[in-house]
C-alpha cells in the first residue's frame, strides 16, 4: 500500500514545481508585454501589402496621455487614462471601466520604415499606421576567380 502512495506523493510535488515554473515565465512574458501593471489597451494589428495598422481602443482619452514608442521590432504604448470626477456625495454602485497607467509591447511582423509611421486619435479610435519596409532582393553572383600575380601553380612560398 506504501508503494502506490510515494509515485503520488512525487507526482504532486513534480506537478506543483511545474506549475511554479510556469507561473515565473509568464508573469515575465506579462512583464515584457507590459501587461503586468495597470489595464490592457485593447488592439488591433492588421497587415495589408504596403501597411502594417494598428487599431485601438482609447476611449476618454486625451492625445496628451498618450505615448508611441517605435522600436525597430516591436512597437511600444504607454499611458495614463484619467478617472472621470464623481460627485462628492456619489458611491459607485459598479465599477466596470478601467483607468490608469498602462504599458503595452507589440512585436512587428514586418520591418517598417520609422520615418514614415503616422497616429490618430478619432472619437477615442487610436490608429496607427506603419509602412512595411520594401523586401531587398539579394541577387546570385558569381565572383571570378582572378590569377595572383605570382603564378606559381597555387604554391605559396
Amino acid at each position: 500500500m506504501m508503494k502506490k502512495i510515494i509515485p503520488v506523493i512525487r507526482t504532486c510535488k513534480i506537478e506543483s514545481e511545474i506549475h511554479r515554473l510556469l507561473s515565473e515565465v509568464l508573469s515575465e512574458q506579462r512583464e515584457m508585454l507590459g501587461l503586468d501593471r495597470g489595464w490592457v489597451l485593447p488592439l488591433d494589428v492588421l497587415e495589408t501589402d504596403k501597411d502594417i495598422l494598428i487599431i485601438g481602443e482609447a476611449p476618454g482619452m486625451a492625445i496628451e496621455d498618450l505615448l508611441i514608442a517605435l522600436h525597430p521590432s516591436r512597437i511600444e504604448f504607454k499611458g495614463l487614462k484619467r478617472e472621470d470626477a464623481a460627485p462628492a456625495s456619489a458611491k459607485y454602485l459598479r465599477l466596470e471601466r478601467e483607468y490608469g497607467a498602462f504599458r503595452r509591447v507589440l512585436a512587428l511582423p514586418a520591418a517598417v520604415q520609422t520615418d514614415k509611421a503616422t497616429a490618430t486619435l478619432e472619437n477615442g479610435v487610436l490608429t496607427v499606421v506603419l509602412r512595411k519596409l520594401k523586401p531587398t532582393r539579394i541577387k546570385d553572383k558569381v565572383v571570378r576567380i582572378q590569377r595572383g600575380a605570382e603564378s606559381g601553380g597555387g604554391k605559396h612560398g
